[in-house]
């Protein structure tokens, strides 16, 4: 591979989907020597795997559709968007393979840095993170876990959104079908995510953060990232860290409902603390560890 098919200055965040990914693209989204693509999940990784159809034609032309919505009915933000016109033409080219995904880096709007956004990518294994490498051997991975029964519960929330569902007006049985799907099980196994990223990359290029700590210290956690992919930090780029995005419904746990999300995951919560030496105290509070 030749020098310039390689993207250099890059980070990849993954993770399991309601763990604070939107929140973190939004934040970096701010700083000045970041270039962070317009469209926060690109999913070329599960889509070469097959596993999601977000890059299917009728979503990518939905997308640019919206696009060109908000460049003609948001005056205030026009400079904005008309900046991102190249690469949204970029994204729209076919066919969908390596040049595509490079050439989304290319137009960083002259910041040094760029990144992408794409909870799936927990998801799509050796082959998948070795094809990553290939494309960028020195990218910075940032992996963010949360408590998976409160994962899992908020997951659900955001399918029943999505699928017009009324979460509150579900039987314990019906949530815990849903909840067996193997989706929901393959965004939360954290363990064999970080056995694959640890056969593909070396330890110092990857970064691993939970979910609660990383909100009960914002700018303590922007400033660790930052440090991680390379880039300063400046609180004054950060200007609304206690902003909270991508809600979902608002509807009670059942009590058996959380008795046996904690039996599911309870072995991947003492797997997490093995592999990593630590987890947050409220996972061991949930999970009734030391």
């Amino acid at each position: 591979m030749q020098k310039s098919d390689i993207i250099d200055n890059f980070f990849v965040c993954l993770g399991a989907q309601k763990s604070g990914t939107t929140w973190l693209a939004r934040m970096l989204a701010g700083h000045p020597d970041l270039f962070l693509t317009p469209v926060k999940e690109l999913h070329y990784f599960d889509h070469l795997a097959g596993i999601t159809q977000h890059l299917s034609d009728k979503k990518r032309h939905s997308r640019y559709r919206k696009y060109h919505q908000r460049l003609w009915t948001q005056p205030r933000r026009f400079a904005t968007h008309k900046a991102q016109w190249r690469w949204y033409k970029d994204y729209m080219d076919d066919p969908i393979d390596d040049d595509w995904y490079r050439s989304l880096f290319r137009q960083r709007a002259g910041r040094t840095f760029a990144g992408e956004v794409t909870p799936e990518y927990a998801i799509i294994g050796k082959t998948g993170y070795q094809h990553l490498r290939r494309l960028a051997p020195d990218v910075r991975l940032l992996f963010i876990m949360r408590n998976p029964v409160a994962q899992a519960w908020s997951q659900l929330l955001h399918h029943c959104r999505s699928n017009g569902i009324d979460a509150a007006g579900l039987s314990t049985g019906e949530i815990t079908t849903l909840l067996q799907q193997p989706r929901f099980a393959e965004i939360s196994d954290y363990d064999t995510t970080l056995r694959n990223l640890g056969e593909a990359f070396a330890q110092e290029q990857l970064l691993t953060l939970f979910y609660e700590d990383m909100h009960e210290g914002r700018a303590r956690a922007l400033r660790r990232v930052c440090e991680f992919i390379g880039i300063g930090f400046d609180a004054a780029w950060f200007p609304e860290p206690e902003q909270r995005y991508n809600k979902s419904q608002s509807a009670a746990m059942p009590e058996p409902v959380r008795h046996y999300l904690r039996a599911t995951h309870r072995p991947l919560a003492m797997a997490i603390e093995a592999r990593l030496g630590t987890i947050p105290q409220s996972w061991r509070d949930e999970f009734g560890g030391p």
